[in-house]
């Protein structure tokens, strides 16, 4: 606590200091707020032209064509392009445009103007996105408005223009690229196909591995020489059972039940004559009698020409097709086929045989062809692919172009077109009077410190006890006080007075600042 007492004692000590020598407090604040004001007072007027532009990225088109287009982002295009906007080109072609560049009497004066340019010009987001706002300060308003529509325009047409030169010379180096390919695709088949007709004499080339293909042939082979020895096997089977079967086939009683004579159909009709009869009568009627009697003599006729028939098939096997065995004529039917089956089988083991012996002759030929071959079609498929894509690529760049034409992808909109203020936007005179009159007042507290400092004034024991080693015992006051509190007062007075006068400047150029607006210019005009 006795700190703190200290420190507010030594602090008023500081401020009876500066008091005392206040007089340099209004000697520095009247040399520089003067000064100061008269130089705000007659800084010239600026006017600020001002647009606001909506870039809208968004279209419809966007989707529709996802995947089928080469499509930059248009965000990060329109950010570059903000980013640029300030590149020496394109204020080389405002400064053209506006023809300020006349006034550039040289080389310097050019490079000052492009300068004086790039930091004015102020392009920024008005804090929604894609709309950006473009800002330009000048003394006149015609050439303020006419610096920031010839910025908008340049942002404008340089997407447009970037867009239609970065599309032409794509296009161009894709039809470049094509043409090559193009000619590479043909030389590729052109060797394909001389290749193929020197070497196909040896045989047909394909993907497949050589060895596999003799390794398919092997089993064909042993499937065509099983198949072979099946038919054979099924050939001697049916020979032996064609020498074992009788040409003419007999049953139990020694006749023939397969054979047909001219007494067949009579001794079927006695036979259904007899079983009605022995319905009707017993075996003692003479019907019935007479009836079997006729039967036994047919039948015995029968058997008589049965047996005439046997020994003429037997003496001339062919005479007599007719009365064959069935059986017998199966058998010498399946025995034929089977001769021809085996023939067939023959001829396509000797094929397989002929075609495995050539592609064994061919083992150390056809893989150095079909290495060369694979090369060959190697290169002509990369070549192909790579021709396919450069061919989509242009469709897809050619799609591009012509939705970039319809102007559907990047649309910009004038929020508010450029426009300047009646009155002028700057300087802010009110802020530099102010900070004028903080400097000049600021550095006359300064300078009365540092003055009573250098030459201090003893006012109070505390202060005498603090810059010297001797105890204080008691205060004296001076003999003539009442002429030193009128020397004060008038002191003080001066001081009040001037204080007003500088504030009351002060108050009259802010006033003026804010409700009539004269100008040096016109206070000048006035004079003369």
């Amino acid at each position: 606590m006795k700190e703190l007492n200290l420190a507010l004692e030594m602090l008023l000590v500081y401020l009876q200091g500066i008091w005392l020598r206040r007089r340099y407090i209004i000697l520095t604040a009247w040399l520089i707020c003067p000064l100061g004001w008269l130089f705000v007072f007659n800084m010239p007027p600026t006017y600020q032209a001002e647009a606001k532009l909506f870039v809208e990225t968004r279209s419809v088109l966007a989707p529709v064509l996802q995947g089928l287009t080469i499509r930059d982002n248009p965000q990060q295009e329109i950010e570059l392009m903000a980013r640029t906007l300030l590149s020496r080109p394109n204020l080389e072609k405002i400064a053209k445009a506006t023809d300020m560049d006349i006034y550039a009497s040289d080389s310097a004066a050019y490079e000052k103007l492009i300068d004086a340019l790039k930091n004015d010009i102020k392009l920024g987001s008005s804090g929604r996105e894609n709309i950006y706002v473009i800002s330009y300060s000048n003394a006149s308003p015609k050439m303020a408005l006419k610096v920031v529509q010839e910025t908008l325009n340049t942002f404008i047409e340089n997407r447009v223009g970037d867009s239609v030169a970065s599309s032409k010379k794509a296009s161009e180096f894709l039809d470049t690229q094509i043409t090559d390919y193009e000619n590479r695709l043909v030389e590729a088949e052109r060797r394909l196909s001389e290749f193929k007709k020197e070497q196909i004499a040896l045989g047909p080339l394909s993907d497949s591995n050589f060895y596999g293909r003799i390794e398919g042939e092997k089993e064909r082979l042993e499937e065509a020489r099983l198949t072979l020895r099946e038919l054979q096997s099924k050939l001697d089977s049916s020979r032996r059972q064609l020498r074992g079967e009788d040409p003419l086939a007999l049953d139990q009683s020694g006749s023939s039940s397969s054979l047909t004579t001219q007494y067949d159909d009579r001794i079927k009709a006695l036979q259904n004559q007899l079983d009605a009869l022995l319905i009707r009568y017993t075996d003692q009627h003479p019907d019935v009698a007479e009836t079997k009697r006729l039967l036994d003599s047919l039948q015995v006729m029968r058997k008589q020409e049965i047996e005439a028939l046997q020994q003429a098939a037997r003496g001339n096997p062919s005479a007599s097709s007719g009365s064959q065995n069935e059986v017998y004529q199966n058998l010498k039917i399946i025995t034929s086929n089977l001769e021809n089956d085996v023939e067939s089988a023959k001829v396509r083991v000797k094929s397989f045989e002929e075609k495995l012996e050539t592609l064994e002759r061919q083992r150390n030929v056809i893989p150095d062809i079909e290495a060369k071959f694979a090369g060959l079609n190697r290169d002509y498929e990369l070549t192909k692919s790579k021709y396919e894509e450069l061919l989509s690529r242009r469709d897809a760049l050619s799609l591009s172009q012509k939705a970039d034409e319809s102007q559907q992808d990047v649309q910009f909109r004038e929020i508010e077109p450029p426009r300047v203020p009646m009155k002028p936007s700057g300087p802010p005179r009110i802020v530099f009077y102010t900070l004028v009159l903080l400097v000049g007042v600021i550095g006359g507290l300064a300078m009365a410190l540092v003055r009573s400092q250098l030459q201090p004034v003893v006012t109070s024991a505390l202060q005498l006890k603090t810059i010297s080693d001797f105890p204080v015992f008691g205060l004296v006051s001076h003999t003539a006080k009442d002429v030193l509190l009128r020397q004060s007062k008038k002191h003080l007075l001066y001081f009040l007075a001037l204080s007003g006068v500088l504030m009351l400047c002060y108050t009259l150029l802010v006033t003026n600042e804010l409700v009539f607006g004269i100008t040096a210019k016109q206070i000048l005009g006035w004079l003369i």
